[in-house]
């Protein structure tokens, strides 16, 4: 664990206290070697006088984020009865001050623990004029992991210097070492000590000889510019000081954009969640769409789920514009620890083991630099291997042997994104002689076969117009082999060959095997295969099976049907159903009513009527009875053409019941 006293000093600056005193703690810290804030920009920061009543007082630093609404710590606020604010650079320059009327921490701020140490004040009037507030960070521009030990983040506060003094305004400018950016404590492992925690929502800076926060820096923003514009992304809250209680070992403050619901409730300014759905800030654009989420995480674009594939002897035009965003920071021997602040391309490489590969990127644009870096094993910066980083406008090359690991080209912008050309070419660690007829490019040269120039002598490839009629190659690329091709037709090596019929080879090369082909017609094996006619085989092997066999043409299963004029089936199989077929024509059955079939079920001429209720059958008795006796749709039962309501046999004229013993009883029972 910790070699250092394990000592948190909140970072508030009391004018009277002793150890004795409430048990706040007197001590000897300081900022260390801050230099003077004389910014216009940062007249912003504020110095905030305490009074904690019984005579006891103390000072902390805040941000004015609006004109009036002063951000600050939440232990400056929790216990003073009496707050003022002072504008200017020294306790000895003020030049004006405002009374604080409302107080506001938050609600789940928790001394113990120093969680959601942060509040807001709100000033009796409006600031000077002259003063631009700075804005609190929004989540859509959040700290994020990506700015660990590479974005400069600007401390200021009032705190005490090295010296002892105080009251005046210094800065100091340092990364981010570790974000704790989810709900629970976070782990921090610093070096060669031991674990320490940091609470939710909070940013930690190491300290050291060359500046750190301390008293009275509580408060106090730390300030990064997104965009070019500079927002408050942290609230000086504690430090841990060293084993000589000094503040020179590790700093924490907390983290702005976690708690913009908290700040936006009490000045009114609202954000755009970008990752809700909802248009929070009321522009009409949600997510992504908002300018606001350009540099949120859950809108940057991941360079490697939009990686491309690309293979040996492929040469690709592409420009970084556009591209993923997301990746800057790269191991040291890859990119000299630069960082490559602009957007890139990621291209996954399709090349087996062993393959010595070659990748050019050309910048087409003497502006643009653009650098190529080699990445092995998973999609991401951490892997990053090697590089190449010349000059902008000038081509990056790397040279590699594939092994097991996957490999991927990141093209990276350094400075100017632009177009490029990334061209791969390969050869084998390990030479593979090149087989010139099995259609495939063996050496991995890019060319296959008689294609490739090792096979320029050898004799399927030699004169590439005919075919070798013996080699089973395909010489001049036809699609056709030997004596299949039509060069060979009347070659010796295939007139001379004959079909052996019953051995399942194409022996003469005519396509044709066994008794399919006409040199075995003939011959007593092929001609004394019988074909049975209703086992869906070929039994004679010659090439016609059952019924379109000419030997089954008066076998019975293949002797054509007779339709069955009113059974609803095509029984003759011609396509035609009862009285639609001509077999019927002459039944008495199917009347030669002209448009109409009146007995079919089917609208014959289209006039969107159907048999007994089409005008074109109403001259037929049958129609004319259903018509008279309250025929119903007949659409209500499939299997009545014509229902009659409470009407019994025995009243049917004598004529219509024998033409019901005709036709199918179930057409005409009477339910």
């Amino acid at each position: 664990m910790k070699k250092f006293l394990p000592l948190i000093l909140v970072a508030f600056l009391f004018s009277a206290c002793n150890e004795g005193n409430g048990g706040i703690i007197d001590i000897d810290g300081y900022i260390l070697y801050g230099s003077p804030d004389t910014s216009s920009a940062h007249q912003a920061v504020v110095y905030i006088s305490i009074d904690a009543g019984g005579g006891y007082g103390g000072a902390c630093s805040g941000t004015l984020i609006t004109s009036r609404h002063v951000l600050t710590a939440g232990h400056c606020a929790a216990a003073p009865q009496n707050l003022q604010v002072y504008f200017g650079n020294s306790v000895n320059t003020f030049y004006d001050a405002r009374n604080v009327s409302v107080v506001t921490v938050h609600p789940q701020y928790n001394a113990d623990n120093v969680t959601n140490d942060i509040a807001v004040l709100t000033l009796s009037q409006a600031a000077p004029t002259s003063i631009t507030p700075i804005p609190a960070l929004p989540p859509s521009l959040a700290i994020t992991n990506s700015d660990v030990n590479s974005t400069p983040l600007q401390y200021v506060g009032f705190g005490v210097t090295e010296t002892g003094s105080s009251g005046t305004k210094l800065t100091i400018s340092r990364p981010p070492v570790a974000i704790c950016d989810g709900s629970t404590v976070c782990n921090y492992n610093i070096s060669g000590v031991g674990y320490t925690q940091m609470p939710p929502g909070t940013l930690g800076i190491r300290m050291d000889t060359d500046g750190g926060i301390c008293s009275g820096d509580s408060g106090g923003p730390a300030f990064v510019v997104r965009n070019g514009t500079e927002y408050v992304a942290g609230v000086s809250s504690y430090v841990l000081l060293n084993s000589q209680e000094e503040c020179d070992f590790f700093g924490v403050s907390t983290k702005v954009d976690k708690f913009s619901t908290f700040i936006g409730g009490i000045t009114g300014a609202q954000y755009e969640d970008c990752g809700n759905g909802v248009d929070d800030d009321g522009d009409n654009l949600v997510d992504c769409n908002d300018p606001d989420c350009s540099s949120s995480e859950d809108c940057i674009v991941d360079a490697c789920s939009m990686k491309t594939d690309i293979s040996c002897g492929d040469s690709v035009n592409a420009t970084t514009v556009g591209g993923g965003t997301g990746y800057s920071t790269y191991p040291s021997a890859c990119t000299n620890s630069a960082a490559e602040a602009g957007p890139e391309r990621v291209y996954r490489i399709a090349a087996p083991t062993g393959t010595i590969v070659t990748a050019m990127m050309s910048p087409a644009s003497g502006s643009s630099d653009l650098d190529l870096l080699l990445v092995k094993g998973s999609c991401s910066p951490t892997s990053c291997v090697d590089g190449s980083l010349n000059n902008a406008g000038i081509a990056e090359q790397l040279t590699f042997t594939t092994d097991s690991n996957t490999h991927y080209l990141f093209v990276e912008t350094y400075e100017n994104p632009g177009s490029f050309t990334l061209t791969i070419t390969c050869e084998s660690s390990n030479p593979v002689a090149e087989s010139c007829n099995n259609g495939i490019d063996d050496d991995k040269d890019g060319d296959t076969d008689c294609d490739d120039s090792d096979c320029e002598n050898t004799a399927g490839c030699m004169g590439g117009d005919f075919e070798d009629c013996s080699n089973r190659f395909d010489d001049d690329s036809d699609g056709a082999i030997d004596c299949q091709d039509a060069d060979c037709f009347f070659s010796p090596e295939c007139t001379s060959r004959v079909e052996i019929c019953d051995n399942y080879i194409d022996d003469d090369g005519d396509m044709k095997a066994d008794c399919d082909d006409a040199d075995c017609f003939n011959t007593a094996l092929c001609n004394s295969l019988v074909e049975t006619c209703d086992n869906g085989i070929d039994d004679d092997n010659n090439g016609d099976t059952d019924c379109n066999d000419v030997k089954c043409i008066s076998h019975a299963h293949c002797a054509p049907a007779k339709e069955i004029c009113l059974d609803g089936v095509d029984n003759d199989g011609d396509g035609f159903i009862d009285c639609q077929d001509a077999d019927c024509q002459s039944s008495i059955h199917c009347p030669n009513i002209v448009g109409e079939n009146c007995l079919n079920y089917a609208d014959d001429d289209g006039d969107g009527r159907t048999d007994c209720d089409d005008p074109d059958c109403s001259s037929l008795t049958l129609c004319y009875y259903v018509s008279n006796y309250q025929r119903k749709d007949s659409k209500a039962d499939p299997s009545c053409m014509c229902q009659f309501v409470g009407y019994t046999p025995a009243r049917l004229p004598v004529w219509l019941l024998l033409l019901g013993l005709m036709i199918p009883a179930r057409r005409f029972f009477i339910r």
